[in-house]
């Protein structure tokens, strides 16, 4: 019709929300994009802009389509006949996927809808895709264009991994508890601990290690405070642990935390997975928490994933915000299952007639649900009765304890141990030192087969079984040597801890009447192995073992190690 005007749409898309907030000449940006795009529209007669569409921060080579709502939206309008012409500023800003590029060519071609680039030809350029050698040239563009940013991806992600390894911050949004330091005084970790952000990290590491909390109760207590998150939103668990588990916060960038789990889907490594994650020095000016005390809290949380093979950790439960004390620390001495909270109930004649009553106990979780066949042993027994006698014991361990012959002891076990491992290291890396040479002496051969195989005494099959045997035997020697070096560290922490015990064992007793009750569970897991509970008495094992730190089964333990209380009245 004449007088008419052809309807127009414009696309603008930038892969990162700094591009989308520039203002400079740079060609990526927003405004530099809707600039050229209306410019192009006032050259057009008969044509006026009547919708814009614009994906800030949006990547086109790690997002689908259905993905982007943005396109989704254009593509709706576009089916709806709303415009009759699509403007982009370049071809790649509509997709930097080789195949679904031409796909969404074809998508705005059967709504009736010309898709029109004005940057990449003077005067413009229409993205066509009617016929064989169209396809084939925007399949070629898409290509291309994904390219482009794979390799932009590579050089990037080399950079990065540079700058870390010179221990500097690789940039983006600063982390919870920090902020941009204006001041300048450190370029390779130009960031500052947040007055408001950072104390709230402090209060979650203090009721983490000194309260004994969980983070689901972190996490619903920091609510209720109203200490939100950055951005305004509640605190969610996933969110604390991840505040919590992120080394800066001890003073350490980290490199390489986020895997990749999925096409736009990344994960956060757990912190006894940093093998490939590269670790700055400390910088004193970003600690939060010191580093003893981040490494501790991670342990801890360590110690609930049944994934994280560190038997040296002591093994925590749930059941720690439980009502019993024991709860997590009991087993039933009779067929070993665990003892587990369990509420009782009795009725008592009044002169208002029967009355119930409601108290705890520890019931045998076996018995409870597979019955008297699987455990011959009580069903429950008093939780008053139980936790007076175990609390006796342990203080009249504490008081009886000798701590100069406790320490010579353990000192003395501890070297006999970590010089039987310094022998076994020594044959481990004089056969890891073979078995490197026997690999690359295989790899030659096969090397040289491969170039000359008329002369070769082996078969391309037999060198290649040879090079894998080697190469799974050098990878069986690597891991036995991290194990044992794994090991000796477990040994230099457990001798540390019980130092650490021992030197503060005088007031342990104090500090243990004076907690709140999570910290009293905690404080007990980090004395006692386990509690054994039967008809006959309890037996309490003490957490620091002796035979661990020796290496063998025949040391004999000390009298505070393990001992049984007789005391106690089972029902």
């Amino acid at each position: 019709m004449a007088g008419s005007k052809v309807r127009c749409g414009a696309l603008y898309r930038v892969s990162t929300l700094r591009q989308a907030r520039q203002h400079d000449t740079d060609e990526e940006t927003i405004p530099l994009q809707r600039q050229a795009i209306r410019r192009f529209v006032e050259t057009q007669p008969h044509w006026e802009l009547v919708a814009e569409y614009t994906e800030e921060g949006v990547s086109a080579y790690k997002h689908s389509s259905a993905a982007r709502d943005v396109l989704q939206d254009a593509l709706r309008d576009a089916r709806e006949h709303r415009y009759e012409v699509l403007l982009v500023f370049k071809a790649d800003r509509l997709s930097r996927q080789s195949l679904e590029y031409p796909v969404i060519l074809a998508k705005f071609q059967e709504y009736g809808v010309r898709v029109l680039s004005v940057a990449d030809e003077p005067g413009g350029k229409e993205l066509k895709s009617d016929g064989q050698f169209d396809k084939l040239l925007r399949f070629i563009e898409g290509w291309q264009a994904e390219t482009e940013s794979y390799n932009t991806s590579i050089r990037v992600s080399e950079k990065m991994r540079q700058m870390a390894e010179k221990g500097q911050w690789t940039g983006g949004k600063p982390p919870y508890g920090y902020r941009l330091d204006p001041s300048g005084n450190h370029p390779a970790a130009p960031l500052c601990p947040d007055p408001v952000e950072a104390p709230i990290v402090q209060e979650m590491f203090r009721l983490y290690l000194d309260e004994g909390l969980g983070t689901p109760t972190i996490t619903r207590l920091l609510n209720e405070r109203g200490m939100l998150q950055r951005n305004g939103h509640r605190w969610v668990d996933g969110s604390v642990r991840r505040v919590m588990q992120n080394p800066i916060v001890a003073g350490r960038l980290a490199y390489g935390r986020t895997y990749r789990a999925g096409r736009n889907t990344r994960k956060a490594r757990g912190v006894h997975d940093f093998r490939e994650v590269i670790l700055s020095p400390v910088y004193p000016h970003l600690v939060i928490i010191e580093e003893d005390r981040w490494r501790t809290a991670m342990d801890r949380m360590a110690s609930y994933n049944q994934r994280v093979m560190r038997p040296q950790l002591i093994r925590h439960s749930r059941a720690e915000t439980g009502p019993l004390l024991l709860t997590g620390l009991a087993r039933c001495a009779h067929c070993g299952g665990p003892l587990v909270s369990k509420k009782v109930g009795t009725t008592k004649p009044t002169r208002q007639g029967p009355k119930r009553y409601f108290h705890q106990a520890y019931q045998c979780a076996t018995k409870a649900t597979q019955g008297p066949a699987f455990c011959d042993g009580q069903r429950t027994y008093a939780q008053p009765k139980v936790e007076r006698t175990v609390l006796a014991a342990v203080r009249s361990v504490l008081e009886h304890m000798d701590t100069q012959a406790m320490t010579q002891h353990v000192q003395a076990l501890a070297e006999q141990r970590l010089w039987a491992q310094t022998t076994r290291r020594q044959l481990l890396d004089k056969q890891w030192a073979e078995a490197q040479r026997l690999q690359q002496a295989w790899l030659e051969r096969l090397d040289r087969h491969l170039l000359h195989p008329e002369t070769s005494l082996y078969t391309e099959e037999v060198l290649a079984a040879k090079v894998r045997e080697a190469s799974e035997r050098l990878a069986a020697l690597e891991a036995e040597r991290r194990a044992l070096s794994l090991e000796t560290q477990d040994i230099d922490r457990q001798r540390q801890s019980l130092a650490a015990f021992l030197a503060a064992k005088d007031q342990w007793w104090q500090q243990f009447l004076a907690a709140p009750r999570a910290r009293q569970k905690r404080l007990l897991a980090h004395l006692i192995q386990e509690v054994r509970i039967g008809r006959d008495g309890i037996t309490i094992r003490y957490r620091f073992d002796l035979a661990a730190l020796s290496g063998r089964e025949d040391v004999p333990p000390l009298e505070w190690q393990a001992h049984t209380a007789w005391a106690v009245e089972s029902r």
